[in-house]
């Protein structure tokens, strides 16, 4: 459920108060890179309220691994601190921005240093680094912020279990991080006089809740709790939980109230990116899109690929998804894709003329990474799809040559590769030793024990040759065709 403007965007006039004790809350999260959206929001943070000493901006993670170059967005909140020195800025770490790879570690090491000396309090209550067993330098587990004369304490948290031990990073349980942290951070409360407590929760909507109810048992009590990582937003209002939208849709505002006993969150607001300008950023912008070639051609448009994605219906498959599937499948010349619905964005549009580069990367927004092939046998294969599919962490769509049986508890029971069935009625393997080559994308099979191979091809090199191959075969009457799912009594 998306968070409803209270009020139309610039006829918001926030009512004048005596007391002090008024919170201005700007929250954003999964920004993933989208260089030219999140400087826009600064841009109109620092316009509405540059000399103000009561404005908060939280980010709740995943700055990185997305579509604009790094360096377009690592200066960003340095530069939003040097103009308003009062804005104050908590950043809580998510589970990307470590990165999996040595030039990554280097991003995250470099952008803490930045975010450091810039004055932006950064935090993670549970993200470790493996080779000293505690949480990373430039890293704390709260932060104590004064807004408006009320101190309130901020405290992070990850999803459990990051494994990106090639980076030394890793994460412990946030329950349980919650558990051995409480006593102090209700010694830290007491001592600070603070006014309430805000958690940042970069995890799904179910383990947001857990640790608000697991706060409560512990005597702490939320404000309110700002989500992060499932690229969605969510609103519960009973439960004070708000995930903003991702890849800079938008930039939530509201406003949080403490007087005496009274504790209130109102005037919230959806602050739209085209609805703000990109001001002091622009010239640095133009000059990164201008680089970078978003406005070349790729191919002519014919066809819309539509997605759209809902949590609860994460089994059905897409245009898009299966176009994408299709892409590193064809590119690599393997038997089957696999591509991740996290790795999907928005409908791909039909438009006059030609599809550009930005137009791929608004709809595929982590297109730069090398595709993987791997080996598997039917059984891994059907592990690969139960596991990956099923499960909440990640949701696969499939290349338009692959039917999955299914059956009403959500078990694959069937696949099929190009009309062949993979598995006997009694459930084993046709042919238990075949090896089907899988065209699948990095991240997804990082650490686990598969025979891999790193292809040559970019994900973004497939989708650009399969748009071609698409203008020529399709006469814009057709929808693209999609993977099949049944469902096996």
């Amino acid at each position: 459920m998306r968070i409803e403007s209270n009020y139309q965007y610039y006829n918001n006039r926030i009512r004048n108060c005596s007391f002090r004790g008024r919170t201005e809350i700007f929250a954003l999260t999964d920004i993933h890179q989208n260089a030219n959206r999140h400087c826009r929001f600064i841009n109109e943070l620092m316009r509405r309220f540059n000399h103000k000493n009561n404005v908060i901006l939280l980010d709740n993670g995943d700055i990185f691994k997305g579509i604009y170059p790094k360096d377009s967005i690592l200066h960003t909140y340095s530069t939003a601190k040097r103009i308003c020195p009062n804005l104050e800025i908590i950043y809580n770490v998510g589970n990307n921005d470590p990165g999996y790879r040595t030039m990554d570690r280097q991003y995250f090491r470099d952008y803490l240093k930045i975010l450091n000396e810039s004055g932006v309090k950064v935090i993670s209550a549970n993200i470790t680094d493996e080779t000293t067993g505690k949480i990373p330098e430039g890293v704390r587990p709260y932060a104590i912020v004064n807004r408006d004369g009320d101190n309130i304490l901020y405290v992070g948290f990850v999803v459990d279990k990051i494994r990106q031990s090639f980076a030394g990073m890793t994460s412990v349980n946030p329950l349980s991080a919650l558990e051995k942290l409480a006593p102090k951070l209700k010694k830290e409360m007491l001592k600070y006089n603070c006014k309430g407590l805000v958690m940042m929760v970069h995890d799904e909507e179910s383990n947001a809740l857990k640790l608000k109810d697991k706060a409560e048992k512990l005597g702490l009590n939320p404000e309110f709790i700002i989500g992060g990582h499932v690229h969605h937003s969510y609103t519960n209002n009973d439960e004070r939980i708000y995930y903003p939208e991702p890849f800079g849709l938008s930039m939530t505002h509201f406003t949080l109230d403490i007087n005496k006993k009274r504790h209130e969150l109102s005037n919230f607001e959806r602050i739209l990116p085209e609805n703000c300008s990109l001001g002091g950023f622009e010239k640095e912008i133009r000059k990164v899109e201008q680089t970078e070639g978003y406005e070349k051609p790729v191919a002519k448009s014919v066809i819309e690929l539509n997605y759209k994605y809902k949590p609860e219906e994460r089994m059905i498959l897409t245009e898009l998804g299966t176009f994408y599937a299709d892409a590193i499948k064809n590119i690599t010349g393997c038997e089957i894709g696999m591509v991740p619905k996290s790795w999907l964005y928005d409908t791909l549009p039909k438009k006059q003329g030609n599809i550009t580069k930005i137009d791929i990367l608004k709809s595929f927004p982590q297109p730069y990474s090398n595709i993987v092939q791997i080996e598997v046998t039917p059984e891994e294969l059907k592990t690969l799809y139960q596991r990956d599919i099923i499960t909440k962490s990640r949701i696969y769509e499939s290349s338009n040559n692959v039917s999955l049986g299914i059956d009403s508890k959500n078990v694959v029971k069937q696949i099929s590769i190009n009309g062949e069935n993979l598995f006997n009625p009694d459930g084993s393997a046709k042919e238990p030793t075949r090896k089907i080559r899988v065209a699948i994308d990095y991240f997804s099979i990082y650490g686990k024990s598969y025979n891999e191979k790193e292809s040559e091809y970019t994900m973004y090199d497939a989708i650009s040759k399969q748009l071609c191959n698409v203008a020529e075969n399709f006469d814009g009457s057709e929808r693209y065709p999609v993977a099949k799912k049944y469902i096996v009594e």
